[in-house]
């Protein structure tokens, strides 16, 4: 959207406004008039036409007055940093609409005298004629007149305070929700970056092993990182990705540790083609596989296998990322061990994803080895996760 776009939709907003603050106005005016002009209809043998036409000159002036002290209220509202300021503004400004009022009233008795009421025959006062007031009760209707105005004008106020205050809580809450989304992107991809240089590290290790040994191999897994890195910094500025793009990165993150360990790393992946699209957050298999390769398959002499199931179960996806070396030392019988920063970070950004309704369990496998199992929310679009349960997933 360019700039003239820009201007023209704050043009229509701001037109807008001030049509519906008139159209507001209106609207009170006519509710002030029914309500004056009910009474009147219902007390005197009027009909409801002369009552009508009866209330609206009685308001006449608060036509015009309804938008203005509407502005006033929204352009001055009543607040705690300029309270006396706004507050005597509005004395003010309701001291001279009682005035005018006052002065107007008065005007239009001098220029209109009271009529009298017409008599029917035999002397009795028509019925059909509104009981007007006497001279003398001139004095008691300017007093309820002007406790009339003053009524109107701080009912407004107070309406268009809390419409102010409204508007206020939701900009807060907006601009709260918006930091702390920002904040919670910032965390996740700080995690992020610090699984990154934590698994460069051990590659870069793993192909200097192999320069003197094995140049050609510690070449080709140079070229095996260049593409690494490339799919890695596709994905940098994505928190979910679907899954067959994160099995596509665990299979050249694996080529590279093949080279190294040879025939002793063997892969299995058992994953539905249905569920290649389900979003997964990026670089979530990656540490689990290190992890696994690190402790299960590097301490031993023999060839090692791991594997890496998905499926679905219920709303939730179910990832498994499993090892059959020995295991990891010091786990007790609940089955948890000591976590490294992969795995850490791994639960870290689940949670923050997810809240409650996802779940990490890392322990022993069966017959040996170590095994995590993931479950988060199943979805096929990123961020269109469904509403979260108070209680983790199973």
């Amino acid at each position: 959207m360019d700039y003239r776009d820009m201007n023209r939709t704050s043009g229509n907003r701001r037109i807008a406004r001030k049509v519906a603050i008139v159209a507001t106005a209106l609207g009170l005016w006519g509710a002030l008039v029914l309500l004056f002009a009910a009474p009147v209809a219902l007390r005197d043998p009027v009909s409801w036409r002369q009552a009508v036409s009866f209330g609206a000159s009685f308001w006449a002036l608060w036509l015009l007055f309804l938008p203005a002290v509407a502005w006033l209220s929204f352009r001055f509202p009543i607040e705690r940093r300029r309270l006396l300021r706004n507050v005597g503004l509005h004395l003010l400004a309701c001291l001279l609409i009682v005035g005018t009022n006052k002065a107007t009233f008065r005007a239009v008795a001098r220029i209109f005298p009271r009529p009298q009421p017409s008599e029917a025959p035999g002397g009795a006062p028509d019925s059909k004629t509104p009981r007007l007031p006497a001279p003398g009760a001139s004095g008691a209707l300017l007093g309820l007149r002007a406790a009339l105005d003053v009524l109107v004008y701080w009912s407004l106020v107070g309406a268009c305070q809390a419409i102010t205050n409204f508007r206020t809580s939701q900009e807060r809450e907006r601009r709260a929700a918006e930091l702390e989304a920002r904040l919670t992107s910032a965390k996740l991809q700080a995690l992020r970056m610090q699984i990154n240089p934590h698994f460069l590290f051990n590659t870069l290790n793993s192909i200097a092993v192999l320069v003197y040994v094995n140049p050609r191999a510690a070449d080709e897994m140079l070229g095996d990182l260049s593409e690494l890195l490339r799919r890695s910094l596709d994905s940098m500025e994505e928190q979910e990705i679907p899954l067959a793009q994160e099995l596509e990165f665990i299979g050249a993150y694996l080529s590279i540790e093949q080279k190294r360990f040879g025939e002793r790393l063997g892969v299995e992946q058992r994953v539905p083609h249905e569920l290649m699209k389900a979003m997964v957050p990026a670089l979530i298999l990656q540490p689990l596989v290190e992890n696994a390769i690190r402790h299960g398959i590097e301490p031993r002499r023999g060839p090692g296998l791991i594997s890496i199931e998905a499926k679905q179960e219920a709303k939730h996806l179910h990832l498994i990322v499993r090892d059959d070396g020995r295991g990891l030392p010091g786990a007790n019988l609940n089955g948890s061990a000591r976590r490294g920063i992969g795995l850490a970070n791994t639960q870290a950004r689940l949670q923050g994803l997810y809240g409650q309704d996802q779940s990490f369990s890392f322990g022993k496998a069966e017959p040996q080895g170590c095994r995590v199992d993931i479950h988060l929310p199943f979805h096929l679009e990123p961020g269109r996760v469904p509403t979260v349960s108070n209680e983790p997933a199973a």
